[in-house]
Formats: C-alpha cells, sequence, structure tokens
C-alpha cells in the first residue's frame, strides 16, 4: 500500500481539494449566472395567475409565493461576510475571517430568492416600475454575488491572486450596494417608501388658506389622504397590483384587471368598498392579511362618499354630511386640527359676514334712492345675501322706460326684476342689459316685441324669462336658441305657435345638455328646460 505524503501539510490537503472542486463549480456558477440574466426573457405575465390552466402556471404560481421566505436568506448571509471582513480590517490582518461559505450560501439562497421572485412577477398580481426596478436589482444582485463567490473561491486556492483579491473586495462592494438597492425597493412594495414619511418632507397637500380648512375637497382632503395611508403602497405609481390604482381619482375609475374598483353610487360593484368586507384570509380581501387595516369610521366615510356619487371636486359644504359622518370625519383628524378647522370656519364666516356688511354699506344709497321715488319696490332677496329684487307691481302703469334709469345704479345687482304690466316698450327694453346678475325677468303684459328679445338674449345668468302676453313671434324667441343657462320660459297668449314653442325648447335641451356635458359630474344641473305655451310645458315630439 502507498502511504500518504507526510510532508503535506493539512493546509495544502484542503486546498488540493478545494481545487478539485474549483472547474465543476466554476462552470455551474457561469451557467447559473447566464440562466438568472436570461431569466427575464422566460414566460409570460399571468401565466401563473390564479386562473392558470396549465400544470406548469399553476406549479410557478404556487412556488412565487415562497419569494418571502426565501429573499431574506441571502440578505442576512451577505451582512455576516460584510461583518467579519469588517472585523478583520479593524484587526488590521490579526483575524483572518473565512467567508467563502457564507457567501456560497448566500449565493444558493439568492437564486432561490430571485427564481422564485420571478414565479411572484409571472402570476400578474404584481406590475409597475417599482415591480420592474425590483425585479431588475434582484437578477442584478443575484449575478454579483455568484460571481463574488466564484472569485473569492478562486483567491482562497491561490488562482490569480493578484488580480482575485481586489476584483474580489470590488465585488463585494458592488453586491453589496445592490443589495441595498433591491432591498430597498422591495420593502416600497410591501410597506411604501420610507422616506415618504420622513419630517424633513414638505407634505405639499397641506391647505393653504382658511377657507381650505373649513371647507375641504371631500375627495382631495378625506377620501385620498385615507387611501393614501392604506392602499397606495400596492396600487400606487410604482406599484400596481393587480394592474389598478388608486392614487388618483382618474385611476380609481379605470379600475384593475379584471375588476371595477369605482363605480360612483353602486356601492356592491365597487371593489373599493366590496373587497374590505370579504374574510381576512381571503386572496381578494383588501387590504390583505398582514398590512394595516381600515379602521370601522374609514370604512363608513368611503362607503359615504362613494353612495353619494363619489364626487372629485365636491366641497364638504356642497354634499350632504350626516352627524354620523361628521363625527367619523373628526376621527381622522388630531385634536389640533379639529381646534384649527374650527377657528379657520369662524374665519371663514367672519371674512363673508364683513364682505356682505360692506356690500350692502355700499349699495345703501342706491336702495334709498330707488325705495323714496318707488316705496317698497327694491329689497334684498334675503337676509343673508347681497343679491336685489325689483318689482313694479304697486305702480303697473305708471312704470314707464323712463323710469328704469331711477334703478341704473343697482342694476348690477339685482338678480330678480319684475317689470310685469308695466309701460315698458322695446325703447326701454334696450336698457336690460345693465341688469348683468339678473336670473329671474318678468316683462309680461308689457308692450315689447320680438326687438326686445335679442337684448334679453345678452344676460348670461338670465333662468326664468316670463314673455306672457306679449307680442313676441316665432321668429322673435329664436334670439333665445342657445342660452345654455335658461330654464323656463313663459309664453302664453303671445303670438308664438305650438311650433315655435317645440323648436325653442328642443334647442334650449340640446344647448343645456351639450354645457352640461363640459361640467363635472357633481356639478351638473340635470333639470331640463320648459318652455309654456298655455297651461302645460310644450314637449317635443
Amino acid at each position: 500500500m502507498k502511504e500518504p505524503d507526510s510532508t503535506i501539510t493539512p493546509d495544502e490537503a484542503k486546498n488540493n481539494l478545494q481545487k478539485k472542486f474549483f472547474r465543476p463549480l466554476l462552470i455551474l456558477g457561469l451557467l447559473i449566472i447566464a440562466g438568472v440574466a436570461s431569466m427575464p426573457w422566460l414566460g409570460e405575465v399571468g401565466m401563473a395567475s390564479d386562473k392558470a390552466t396549465t400544470v406548469i402556471g399553476q406549479w410557478i404560481g404556487f412556488l412565487g409565493r415562497f419569494h418571502p421566505i426565501f429573499l431574506h436568506l441571502p440578505i442576512g448571509a451577505l451582512t455576516l461576510v460584510l461583518l467579519m471582513e469588517c472585523l478583520g480590517l479593524i484587526s488590521l490582518g490579526k483575524y483572518k475571517p473565512h467567508t467563502t461559505l457564507g457567501l456560497g450560501f448566500a449565493s444558493a439562497t439568492g437564486v432561490f430568492a430571485v427564481v422564485f421572485g420571478y414565479f411572484l412577477y409571472l402570476t400578474g398580481d404584481y406590475s409597475g416600475e417599482l415591480i420592474e426596478e425590483h425585479k431588475r436589482d434582484g437578477v442584478i444582485f443575484t449575478i454579483l454575488l455568484i460571481a463574488t463567490f466564484l472569485i473569492k473561491y478562486a483567491h482562497d486556492i491561490r488562482f490569480m491572486t493578484k488580480l482575485t483579491r481586489p476584483v474580489y473586495a470590488i465585488g463585494l462592494i458592488a453586491t453589496t450596494a445592490t443589495m441595498f438597492s433591491a432591498g430597498h425597493h422591495g420593502g416600497e412594495v410591501s410597506h411604501g417608501n420610507p422616506f415618504d414619511k420622513a419630517p424633513w418632507i414638505q407634505k405639499s397637500d397641506k391647505p393653504t388658506s382658511a377657507a381650505e380648512i373649513a371647507d375641504p375637497v371631500v375627495y382631495k382632503k378625506i377620501i385620498h389622504p385615507i387611501l393614501d395611508a392604506k392602499c397606495v403602497s400596492c396600487h400606487g405609481d410604482k406599484k400596481q397590483k393587480s394592474g389598478l390604482r388608486v392614487d388618483s381619482y382618474a385611476g380609481l375609475l379605470d379600475g384593475g384587471e379584471e375588476t371595477d374598483a369605482l363605480i360612483p353610487g353602486d356601492l356592491k360593484k365597487s371593489a373599493l368598498i366590496s373587497y374590505l368586507h370579504l374574510p381576512l384570509d381571503d386572496d381578494l380581501r383588501m387590504p390583505p392579511e398582514g398590512k394595516t387595516q381600515l379602521t370601522q369610521e374609514e370604512i363608513q366615510i368611503l362607503e359615504w362618499w362613494v353612495k353619494i356619487g363619489a364626487p372629485e371636486h365636491a366641497k364638504r359644504s356642497e354634499v350632504e354630511i350626516t352627524p354620523a359622518i361628521a363625527t367619523a370625519i373628526d376621527t381622522l383628524k388630531t385634536p389640533e386640527e379639529i381646534a384649527q378647522a374650527k377657528a379657520a370656519k369662524r374665519e371663514a364666516e367672519h371674512q363673508k359676514l364683513s364682505a356682505m356688511k360692506q356690500k350692502r354699506e355700499q349699495l345703501a344709497i342706491s336702495i334709498t334712492r330707488v325705495n323714496q321715488q318707488f316705496p317698497g319696490s327694491l329689497n334684498y332677496i334675503s337676509q343673508d345675501s347681497t343679491e336685489l329684487s325689483f318689482s313694479a307691481v304697486s305702480y303697473r302703469k305708471n312704470f314707464t322706460d323712463e323710469n328704469l334709469t331711477a334703478i341704473k345704479d343697482a342694476a348690477a345687482d339685482i338678480t330678480d326684476l319684475d317689470l310685469g304690466a308695466s309701460a315698458l316698450t322695446d325703447k326701454g327694453a334696450a336698457m336690460l342689459d345693465q341688469f348683468t346678475q339678473v336670473k329671474v325677468l318678468k316683462i309680461n303684459q308689457t308692450s315689447i316685441t320680438d326687438a326686445a328679445l335679442p337684448i334679453i338674449a345678452k344676460l348670461d345668468h338670465l333662468q326664468s324669462l316670463n314673455l306672457y302676453g306679449t307680442a313676441v313671434t316665432d321668429a322673435g324667441i329664436k334670439a333665445l336658441y342657445g342660452k345654455t343657462s335658461l330654464k323656463k320660459v313663459y309664453l302664453w297668449d303671445t303670438q308664438v305657435t305650438e311650433a315655435g314653442a317645440k323648436a325653442l325648447q328642443q334647442d334650449l335641451t340640446k344647448s343645456h345638455a351639450k354645457a352640461q356635458a363640459q361640467v363635472k359630474k357633481e356639478h351638473r344641473d340635470n333639470q331640463a328646460p320648459q318652455v309654456i305655451l298655455g297651461s302645460t310645458a310644450s314637449n317635443p315630439s
């Protein structure tokens, strides 16, 4: 029997054994690197979804769920390697770390992590810029990790020592940097960007005025903050699980790949609401198990918002808020914010009252002058308004064209003008364009003719026009065509025919619908215009 060479030391024997494994490890490592590098071009997103019908698709989807188990192992192992290398530097060479095994373990588990992560990507449950960045960094991290392990192994067997030592240091630094990048993006996928909550980040969406604090836009200041805190981390600009984004109103309306997130007015068909009530262990439950859940008050607020039509631009004062919803909204605020809102509301009311008082002081002279000539004719529409109403009903034929000059100074503030049964003629009607804010105009039983209608058509805010008992005709009322504000026109006892009245109503209805199509849904006026000829409205056939 040949006796072992007693001149070979244990270290040399170990080195010889490592040399025997170097070539197969190198070949295997290069093959794995090539496989990982080509992996992003393999498979098709969605092939491993929950609805996959192929066996391979079902297995890929199943194995992808193990990605969270493996992803921490290479991170922990590489962190240990870094700690050992740092201790070696600090000891000035007295401590010589053996990190090859740690790098080998990190490489092996890194392969499992990136492969299973890619399997999870193929389910189609995750998409977006952030997911793509995380996938890219994961692939690069695994490739660098394996390469660093092979270089360290080559250094251990004293293969090209002068080259492998500095390359190993560079590889370790590059791998660490990529690990931090991949880990950061992975953390954003699961928990959102931690820097978004940093104390030095300025919150640009804070109210900038007392009026905005007192009367906020419901979606912007109440609904969106709830979604931003509990939903956007998985359904935002960088990550869109199931293709859904909830970081904008448009994203909510677009919905996900297979669901309608928001159907205004419909709680059951809006996944934004229905998914909140699924069992916690249901795959469709939102937020999923393990994530911070919405409070009962937050759910109550979202349901209320969807139920009232999910307005995007409506302010709090423009929607119906029950005491229960008001209480729920207050739970979203700190005591300081509640106090600030109350103070802002008081300030807004004070400013409104002050502006109204100032305006009334300006109108006092005009009102006094008009009422001295025509007592009781000029008054405020209500106690908390600066809009005026003028009525010549007590003077009838004693009120002539010349008398219109008496109310000239207040004309721009009169919204309700009643000149019915007065001595108004086309000459006086020529001055009606000075009443720029008038909404209700009654010139019934006067001597006006078609000649007055082009002047009246210039009144942009006119909603109701009474022409009863005048000499207007089918040809004259065509001047009113296209008036989108006009909602009621009274034409009985005139020369307008039924056909003319129908034609006017058809035109007003068409013009009104076209104008409202340009208005936000929550602000639309759905009341159809009416042209009344006789005792009933004239409806187009």
